[in-house]
């Protein structure tokens, strides 16, 4: 791929593109995008470095990176996904299955989605994707300024947006909505650094 057909494609300058590529520039955290659109390791991109995985195959995922956003953000994703500017998210997080470019990423905030869902746990969540009965789903109200993450629950021609945490009632969908997108996975890190109170 010439470097010219990279820039279109990535929407990163070509002059910034060949100066990753003559090493002119050390660390960018543009190497994540270039690696997805190349289908290589973004480590083996950036280092030239083997990785266990190496560069990407066609029948193995290969790790990408997508933006995490905030709830706000979220709800406007399918207006704003296709302008969104570098640097304009807080941080990139890994995921390991397969999503298209437009997917993002949330911390989960609360308790209405455990114990499947932990509060401060990530998840990837995916417009691509078209929601179905029992789909993990992130909704606007069209009405409400931020998203909503819940199980999408479709009974005849109701629709119902339902809570994992026993404690929360399920909520009729009585307004129109826009689906933000499905969740493809559910990410967990764990901090042993952390001082103990």
């Amino acid at each position: 791929m010439s470097q010219r057909a990279l820039a279109k494609r990535s929407g990163l300058s070509q002059q910034l593109i060949s100066k990753l590529e003559n090493g002119l520039v050390e660390s960018t955290t543009e190497v994540f995008k270039l690696a997805e659109i190349l289908h290589v390791d973004a480590v083996w991109l950036a280092t030239g470095k083997e990785t266990s995985a190496g560069p990407d195959t066609q029948n193995a995922a290969a790790t990408a990176f997508v933006p995490l956003v905030s709830w706000v953000a979220a709800g406007l994703w399918r207006e704003m996904e296709n302008h969104l500017q570098p640097g304009s998210h807080e941080e990139l997080v890994p995921v390991s299955c397969r999503v298209s470019r437009n997917a993002f990423a949330l911390r989960v905030q609360g308790d209405s989605m455990e114990p499947v869902f932990p509060n401060g746990s990530y998840i990837i969540v995916d417009p691509a994707l078209e929601a179905h009965h029992g789909s993990y789903v992130v909704m606007r109200m069209d009405d409400a300024e931020q998203a909503t993450f819940k199980q999408l629950v479709i009974d005849g021609s109701e629709r119902y947006l339902k809570p994992l945490n026993p404690r929360y009632p399920l909520m009729p969908i009585r307004q129109s909505v826009t689906v933000c997108g499905v969740v493809r996975q559910m990410l967990m890190n764990f901090d042993y650094n952390q001082p103990q109170n």
